[in-house]
C-alpha cells in the first residue's frame, strides 16, 4: 500500500509536471527568437502522438533496442523520487544522495547505449559526443552536490533541503559550487549550448536518429522528466529548498528561466570547448569544497 501511495503518484506528477516545464521552455524559446512557438502544452500533444505511431526496428539494430529507453525513463524517476519535491521525499533514506548520483549518471549511459544498439551511424557518433560529454559534466556535478553533505555531514536530500528553510540558501555560503551545478544541469539536460549529442544540423537527432513510435517517446520523455528532475535538485540543494508547492513551483520556474536564456544566448559549442568549459567550472566548484573540507 505504502508503495502504491508514494511511488505511482510520484511518477504521474513528475511526467506532468516535466511535460509542462519542456512546453514553457520551447514556448519562452520561440518568444525570445521572435517566433509564435508552439503552445506550452504540446509536449503532451508530442508523447500521445508518438505512442500511436508505428514502432520500427531497423534491420541492424543490437540487442537492447527497446530496453535501454526504458531503463533511461526508469533510472530519471528513481532520481526524482529521493529529491524533495515540495518538501517531500518520496524514497527517504540515509543513502539518497548516492542514488541520486548514481541512477542520473546510469540514466545518461542508458540513453547513449540506445544510440550504440540501434548500430546507425549518426546513432553512434551522437553517443559518442554524449559520453565524451558525460566525462566533462560530471566532475563539476558530482563536487557540486556533495559540499552541503559535506558541510552537513549527511547524504539525505530530504536533510539538506529542509536546512536551507532555517539556514538560508547554500548559493550565498557556496556561489562558485552553484553555478558549477546550473552549467552541469544545463549540459547533462542537452540543452543549448551543450546539445552536442542530438546536434541536428550535424547527426541528424543523435542517438536518436533510429527511434520511433513508442521508443522515441520514452526517449523526448525521458529529456522531459531529466530536466525537470534537474530543476528540483538545484532547488533542494542550493536555492533554498522548499516546504509547499508554491515556493517549489516559483524558485524551479526561475532556474528553468536561466536555463532557458542559456539556450537562447549561446550557440552550439565543439565538444572540445565543452570539455574545456565544464572541466573550467569543475575546478571553480573545488574552491568552495576546499572550503568546506577546513571548516
Amino acid at each position: 500500500m505504502l508503495f502504491e501511495i508514494l511511488i505511482y503518484p510520484g511518477i504521474v506528477f513528475m511526467t506532468v509536471m516535466g511535460l509542462f516545464y519542456y512546453g514553457i521552455l520551447r514556448k519562452l524559446t520561440a518568444r525570445m527568437q521572435n517566433r509564435i512557438g508552439p503552445s506550452w502544452f504540446q509536449p503532451f500533444y508530442d508523447i500521445i502522438k508518438l505512442m500511436g505511431k508505428e514502432d520500427i526496428d531497423p534491420e541492424q539494430a543490437k540487442p537492447g533496442f527497446t530496453l535501454w529507453p526504458i531503463i533511461a525513463l526508469v533510472c530519471v524517476f528513481v532520481t526524482g523520487l529521493v529529491i524533495p519535491v515540495a518538501g517531500i521525499v518520496a524514497l527517504p533514506g540515509s543513502a539518497d544522495l548516492l542514488i541520486v548520483i548514481y541512477f542520473l549518471t546510469f540514466s545518461s549511459i542508458a540513453l547513449y547505449m540506445s544510440g550504440l544498439s540501434s548500430a546507425n551511424p549518426y546513432s553512434v557518433i551522437g553517443s559518442i559526443r554524449g559520453i565524451i560529454q558525460m566525462i566533462a559534466y560530471e566532475f563539476p556535478f558530482v563536487v557540486a552536490i556533495l559540499i552541503p553533505a559535506i558541510y552537513l555531514q549527511t547524504l539525505s536530500p530530504g536533510f539538506i533541503n529542509a536546512y536551507q528553510i532555517t539556514g538560508g540558501p547554500f548559493a550565498y555560503m557556496f556561489p562558485f559550487a552553484a553555478v558549477a551545478l546550473l552549467v552541469s544541469i544545463i549540459a547533462e539536460a542537452e540543452i543549448p549550448p551543450f546539445h552536442i549529442p542530438r546536434a541536428h544540423q550535424e547527426i541528424v537527432s543523435g542517438y536518436a536518429t533510429e527511434y520511433s513510435g513508442p521508443r522515441l517517446a520514452l526517449i523526448e520523455l525521458t529529456h522531459f522528466v531529466k530536466l525537470f528532475v534537474m530543476v528540483s535538485l538545484f532547488l533542494a540543494f542550493y536555492l533554498g529548498g522548499s516546504l509547499d508547492f508554491f515556493t517549489f513551483t516559483t524558485r524551479t520556474l526561475a532556474v528553468l528561466f536561466l536555463v532557458i536564456v542559456s539556450g537562447v544566448v549561446m550557440a552550439r559549442m565543439r565538444i572540445q570547448g565543452t570539455l574545456k568549459v565544464l572541466w573550467l567550472f569543475g575546478f571553480i566548484a573545488l574552491i568552495d569544497f576546499v572550503r568546506v573540507m577546513m571548516l
